[in-house]
């Protein structure tokens, strides 16, 4: 383990900053970790970012820039590494220092401590006499126990009861007779519902995923009304916003629901289609999400251990590459996260220049790949937060680009001081924001919902599929 820290130079001498943490914030407000007194820096600067032995720094959209070695970061943060230079904004430089722990010293006991210890030590002859007067203590102490017990009428022996005596006895329910447990015939259909009440011994990761539909529609959404499906879409819409992080979530707008809906209906129409072989996006709806039950092992556990519900990470994927896992986009990002070299370096994975299908690189591979996401969403929601409707930015930004989102969100709140700090606010005011804004991130989160209303309602869409996120091992 490596002990990271910062340095930079004061009128009293060189300062430190040590960094043990996930985040620490720089910049010249007052609510930033660590304050410089430099007019150049904005508010909140930049932030450092620690996982493990791995270090980042991610430009704050400061006025005047951050930079490492002379050269501008990169829009998703860049890596650390001993010795590099950073400078925030015009004047104030910072040098990283990293280096092994130190294993600490044994203590070793001196040799006139221990000739101490030696001398110190008691003979036989002189721990007699104690040891007689604390026997006959002992006796005494008893004796006089045994009195009082016997006259206060304390030791009579307890009767217990035969176990046909049933006045005293709990009254629960008996099990029913069909409740068989132990025989493989009579055991019930693993179900969304068993995971609200986790039995004996479930495995760390099942115990953190807790289905989102309990209670099934019992019609198939094909054949629900239109406003059978937007009373259902806003249900199971308001239980992923709250699973997901967003306790407190508002109630989603129509605009959003409206969204939400169209996606949803896409997917529920690909049941009828045809398998199409290989691994292709508008693939039969089964077969697309019996792909991802074969990958959520990987993403469960990856984003459990990151603190963070693994079905974001599920229904990313979803998104993403529909759970292809060596998918390359014509821009270049590869894999089923979609990484760019440079963002899939930053979170851990090992990356070739010109990777490709047919040359892959770690984004290929389903493990590493689900870390990474993990690590990367865990940096999102971090700068976003996990208050209510903060889950939805951090999702968003995953394909804008920190900056690109929070840009836009500055200007859609600049427009009205009554919108809340939320995703749908975006959408609310998608004709003043970025083209590329209304041309991507407009449908993104909307599609992150369906995705995950339809994975984990698979009956209600006519699948033989559990819900995605119970698939563990």
């Amino acid at each position: 383990m490596l002990d990271i820290s910062l340095t930079f130079p004061t009128p009293d001498g060189s300062q430190e900053i040590v960094i043990d943490r996930d985040r620490i914030t720089l910049g010249r407000g007052t609510d930033v970790d660590q304050r410089f007194a430099d007019n150049s820096l904005s508010r909140v600067h930049a932030s450092i970012y620690r996982e493990g032995d791995r270090v980042w720094i991610v430009d704050e959209h400061s006025s005047n820039g951050t930079f490492v070695n002379g050269e501008a970061v990169n829009p998703s943060g860049t890596p650390l590494k001993n010795g590099d230079s950073i400078r925030l904004g015009n004047e104030t430089i910072l040098r990283v220092h990293a280096e092994e722990r130190a294993a600490p010293a044994a203590a070793v006991t001196p040799p006139a401590e221990r000739s101490k210890v030696t001398v110190a030590s008691a003979s036989p002859a002189s721990i007699l006499p104690v040891a007689l007067m604390a026997f006959a203590f002992l006796i005494f102490s008893v004796s006089g126990f045994f009195i009082v017990y016997k006259a206060l009428g304390i030791g009579k022996p307890e009767v217990v009861r035969d176990d046909t005596d049933l006045d005293d006895v709990d009254e629960r329910p008996t099990p029913k007779p069909s409740m068989k447990t132990n025989s493989k015939e009579d055991k019930p259909a693993r179900n969304s519902a068993e995971l609200t009440s986790p039995t004996p011994g479930p495995s760390p990761e099942a115990s953190q995923t807790t289905a989102i539909s309990t209670q099934p529609s019992g019609k198939n959404y094909l054949a629900m009304s239109e406003t059978e499906k937007r009373q259902y879409l806003s249900d199971r819409a308001m239980r992923i916003a709250q699973v997901i992080g967003n306790r407190g979530s508002e109630e989603i707008p129509s605009a959003a629901l409206d969204k939400i809906k169209s996606f949803t209906d896409a997917y529920a129409k690909r049941i009828n289609v045809k398998p199409l072989g290989g691994c292709k996006f508008g693939d039969n709806l089964e077969v697309t999400y019996a792909r991802a039950s074969k990958n959520a092992p990987f993403i469960v556990k990856a984003f459990n251990e990151k603190g963070i519900d693994p079905r974001i990470g599920l229904y990313l994927a979803m998104i993403e590459s529909e759970h292809c896992v060596c998918l390359q986009s014509p821009t270049g990002p590869l894999g089923m996260f979609q990484f760019t070299k440079a963002t899939g370096e930053i979170h851990g994975l090992k990356t070739v220049k010109g990777a490709s299908p047919t040359n892959p690189d770690e984004r290929c591979e389903p493990e590493p790949s689900a870390k990474a996401a993990a690590s990367y969403m865990k940096a999102l929601t971090g700068r976003y937060g996990t208050g209510p409707a903060s889950v939805p930015l951090a999702i968003g930004s995953y394909n804008s680009g920190e900056g690109g989102l929070s840009s836009n969100l500055t200007k859609a709140l600049e427009s009205n001081s009554g919108l809340p700090r939320d995703f749908w606010s975006l959408i609310s005011k998608g004709d003043i924001l970025s083209k590329q804004f209304q041309s991507e991130n407009f449908k993104y989160v909307p599609k992150f919902f369906a995705a995950a209303i339809v994975g984990e309602n698979p009956q209600d869409f006519g699948m033989k599929l559990q819900p995605i996120s119970t698939y563990t091992r």
